[in-house]
């Protein structure tokens, strides 16, 4: 009996610490902010470089691919290989490349993370425009009414729709001119994913996945009018 009971309090505890994690109401989701960590990383990756309004047209420009390094600066985000696999099928079917296969700026030919080195490398390899990937994402959960009422016991946890998570994911991608270090345009995108569930089943990190996903499909989409523009060719 005494193990039972322990087993039993423990599932009690276990259940409480599932309500108060989530217990707190919404912050909301705020882009602003992350637009803020999106340029600060910019302004520490590419130090001071200039745009161009109107980039002179190349003949078959060969594009290069980088990810920018997300996940030591916490800001829920970090680049998958689902992500880097539907961003090369992307890049391959631009109509720019003469047939040169578009591809990733070898990580291990780069001496540090910066833009200076990256054209660098781009250079030696013969890449005429690199494309720079960056992204930042924020969860939001919070309770709604149901918790109160039903998360106090075990199977309130795991079956009353109590909990919220929304999610928030902001991308980037600029491309830059290897040669004259020129940025020849940026643009962006951002995608907002939610999801009511029980507390001991809804996944922050799942919602933010699905954020991250309508993002990028997003920029891609976005990418594919932008390159049309500056090489006058459309998809």
């Amino acid at each position: 009996m005494p193990a039972v009971r322990h087993i039993h309090v423990r599932f009690i505890i276990a259940s409480w610490m599932v309500f108060f994690a989530g217990c707190a109401t919404s912050q909301g989701l705020h882009p602003d902010r992350l637009q803020v960590v999106l340029e600060q990383e910019e302004s520490r990756f590419a130090g001071t470089s200039s745009p161009v309004e109107s980039p002179p047209r190349r003949n078959a420009p060969t594009l290069g691919l980088y990810l920018t390094q997300a996940g030591f600066l916490h800001r829920e985000f970090e680049w998958t290989t689902l992500d880097r696999d539907k961003i090369l099928a992307w890049a391959k079917g631009l109509p720019l490349s003469g047939g040169k296969s578009a591809g990733f700026v070898s990580l291990a030919s780069l001496k540090g993370n910066n833009l200076t080195e990256l054209k660098n490398s781009a250079a030696r390899y013969g890449i005429d425009w690199v494309l720079v990937f960056d992204g930042a994402a924020a969860v939001d959960r919070y309770n709604n009414y149901k918790a109160g009422l039903l998360y106090w016991t075990i199977l309130g946890t795991y079956l009353t729709d109590g909990t919220h998570s929304d999610a928030l994911c902001l991308m980037s991608a600029t491309l830059w001119d290897v040669k004259t270090g020129a940025q020849l345009f940026k643009q962006q995108a951002q995608g907002m994913t939610t999801k009511v569930g029980p507390a001991a089943l809804v996944d922050d990190r799942e919602e933010i996945e699905r954020a991250r996903t309508v993002a990028l499909e997003t920029l891609l989409q976005r990418l594919n009018d932008q390159f049309g523009a500056i090489t006058g060719t459309r998809r």
